[in-house]
């Protein structure tokens, strides 16, 4: 289990994408809207562009107003002058966007480390969310690669650094190499795995590793206590095979979220982590409920 748990912090490590239109090498968020209504923001995960979201994105469009999100560098979008210190441009961005769109209140939902800045926009005061949902990105990575919540980000350090190096100076075909390894435990859908290795392709190298150290690095349980909109926690654990195993990881969910009053938890045993493909209809219901449940302002 120690081996599994090792290979899925190389795949929760996530965060946004592509957009719209080309991406400048200026901007580093982009991103296309569809539908009307209450604002939806969808954030992919770690070198994923935006395409992971369509499906969800198309279904949701028909009651919503949704806004697929992207950061330049991952799949198919071209790096910004950022790349280096992407996961602050990015936050930066997210809350002039939606003031310059001047969304009240969205909600934000983001997979794997877009779930992670779900957390952490939950955190800002400069950004207002109606609520967050966080498809399988947990507020710390830190306990899956060592099975301990004691872990903190400091024991971490070290390895963010030699990973950051690894992927900053990795040619496109050791990109696919490194996502590779732990592919089945991205999705149970064989067909998307060429999607994923494509996506890992394209990706910006020098993005990938400065992504992949923040997320290495930011620890934001303690400060969990603090969000002040609804955020619900969506882990899945479908790689597991046995009872035993499921309940294990949903025992390391809760417990970072353990000074969370405004965290709620549900887990999945039955898809992996890209629940948009594995799981697409019990998502899809799960995030509908979700918003639903959200009183109106």
């Amino acid at each position: 289990m120690k081996k599994t748990l090792c290979s899925i912090a190389l795949i929760t490590a996530s965060f946004l994408s592509h957009n719209q239109a080309a991406a400048t090498t200026n901007q580093c968020l982009n991103a296309k809207v569809s539908g009307q209504g209450q604002a939806v923001l969808l954030l992919p995960g770690f070198i994923s562009d935006e395409t992971v979201w369509d499906e969800i994105s198309a279904n949701l469009a028909n009651n919503y107003q949704v806004h697929q999100l992207s950061i330049a560098g991952f799949g198919k979008n071209p790096a910004c002058k950022n790349a280096d210190d992407i996961a602050s441009t990015i936050k930066a961005e997210l809350a002039t966007y939606l003031s310059s769109n001047k969304l009240a209140e969205p909600i934000l939902v983001g997979h794997s480390m877009g779930g992670l800045l779900a957390f952490d926009a939950s955190l800002n005061p400069s950004i207002k969310l109606k609520a967050a949902i966080s498809v399988d990105g947990l507020p710390f990575i830190g306990p899956i690669f060592t099975r301990s919540n004691q872990t903190t980000a400091q024991d971490l350090a070290p390895q963010a650094t030699a990973i950051k190096a690894m992927y900053q100076n990795a040619t496109p075909q050791q990109m696919v190499a490194f996502t590779q390894q732990g592919i089945a435990l991205q999705t149970n859908n064989k067909a998307r795995y060429k999607d994923i290795l494509a996506m890992a392709k394209q990706s910006d190298p020098h993005t990938a590793g400065s992504a992949l150290s923040w997320v290495m690095t930011t620890d934001l349980r303690p400060k969990l206590a603090n969000v002040t909109n609804p955020v619900l926690l969506i882990g899945a654990s479908g790689a597991f095979k046995t009872e035993q195993q499921h309940q294990a990881a949903q025992a390391m969910y809760k417990a970072q979220l353990a000074d969370a009053p405004k965290v709620s938890l549900i887990m999945n045993k039955q898809g992996n982590h890209f629940l948009m493909w594995d799981q697409k209809d019990w998502l899809l219901a799960t995030i509908k409920n979700f918003i639903k449940q959200q009183p109106n302002s």
